[in-house]
């Protein structure tokens, strides 16, 4: 253990402190000159006053500082200010460039495209035994701009040779609650559209409606010609309202498929 510690410093100073009158008035009787005891406690002084002046240097500095940031951050505010008036008279002007120049600020530059909403894809439906309607869900990595995005739902029913226009979603989810239960399919597609910009359409996601041998309706849920596994069997419409068949929309073709309940 050290016979006097050296951090943190206040720490230090205090043992000094208590030590400085010790070694002056003692200074004989512990083995120091008298000299030496005196020149410990005048050091101690002007250490102690060079501390102190520190520490008002510090807060003098802090001042300063908050003073300077205020003062750059109106600087800035009305920096912003003269640019946005300055563009917008010169945009008033038969020659804008020339303001630009005299004021020796770059026009705006001219905006970039905002690339199109992505493919829409991962498709997941859900299936209200209870009132029949289905529940699209899908995913849809769009550009960082891209915000705005709105969604178009499409529909194929079995004698249709074309896909209908059924809604329109904010979000990447729709709820059809026009689908009347009776047809052995019904298709799905979705499309990403920004202002007047589209996206590219998702795969075709189609829902197989059938009926097991126990009598409880089932679906088969199929992209790209094939089947995915969303579950296994023991599903039975009185237990569960809401059953999810997961789509993968870019195709899956390992023939496997999973029981779902609709009502009929």
């Amino acid at each position: 253990m050290s016979t006097y510690p050296t951090s943190p410093r206040a720490a230090f100073l205090q043992w000094c402190t208590t030590h400085a009158e010790i070694f002056a008035t003692h200074a004989e009787e512990i083995g120091l000159t008298p000299a030496q005891g005196a020149a410990f406690a005048s050091q101690l002084t002007k250490t102690d006053g060079a501390v102190q002046s520190q520490d008002v240097a510090k807060q003098v500095q802090q001042a300063a500082t908050i003073t300077v940031d205020a003062c750059v951050a109106s600087l800035k505010t009305m920096a912003g200010d003269a640019v946005r008036s300055i563009r917008a008279f010169a945009e008033l002007q038969p020659d804008p460039t020339e303001i630009y120049t005299l004021a020796q600020i770059p026009p705006p530059a001219a905006p970039s495209p905002v690339p199109p909403p992505a493919q829409p894809m991962n498709l997941t439906v859900t299936l209200d035994a209870t009132t029949g309607s289905v529940t699209l869900r899908w995913k849809c990595t769009n550009p960082p701009s891209g915000g705005g995005t709105a969604y178009i739902i499409k529909r194929k029913l079995p004698g249709q040779s074309e896909f209908s226009f059924v809604g329109v979603s904010g979000k990447k989810e729709f709820v059809d609650e026009t689908l009347i239960a009776g047809p052995d399919w019904v298709q799905y597609t979705v499309q990403g559209q920004r202002a007047d910009v589209p996206g590219p359409v998702s795969p075709v996601f189609t829902v197989n409606f059938g009926q097991a041998p126990d009598g409880i309706a089932t679906a088969t849920v199929s992209t790209g010609g094939g089947y995915v596994s969303a579950g296994t069997g023991g599903i039975n419409a009185a237990d569960a309202a809401l059953v999810e068949a997961i789509v993968n929309s870019k195709g899956n073709t390992n023939g496997r498929k999973t029981a779902i309940s609709r009502k009929r």
